[in-house]
């Protein structure tokens, strides 16, 4: 019995040692999903024009703009500041269900559209 124990608990580590992230999956720690995007000009250069989100994931926008600005999330009423050339993020639990504009105040840049259903 002792020695199964022992070959189950090395398979199991050999197991999570082994697994990795892509980088599309939820943080493992957190999880999670962060998704990124960048602002040039007052232009999305990239990131999804629309993201979907099942009601209750945490989610987390991560952008960087060329320029000073305010990056918020109508609907949720969540806000970062943005210095340029600096990531800043918003990370929240998507627990309103419907479609929310995300942007930047000063520019009145687009970021993404979210969609939030369950």
């Amino acid at each position: 019995m002792r020695r199964i124990s022992g070959i189950t608990v090395a398979v199991l580590l050999a197991v999570a040692g082994c697994s990795g992230s892509t980088g599309s999956e939820p943080a493992p720690d957190t999880g999670t999903r962060t998704v990124k995007f960048s602002i040039t000009e007052g232009k999305r250069t990239t990131g999804p024009e629309e993201i979907a989100v099942r009601t209750g994931e945490n989610i987390a926008l991560e952008v960087t703009s060329d320029q000073a600005d305010e990056l918020h999330v109508h609907g949720y009423d969540k806000a970062a500041q943005l210095a340029p050339g600096v990531p800043g993020s918003v990370a929240f639990t998507a627990n309103i269900d419907g479609i929310f504009e995300v942007e930047l105040h000063k520019s009145g840049a687009a970021v993404t559209k979210l969609r939030v259903s369950g």
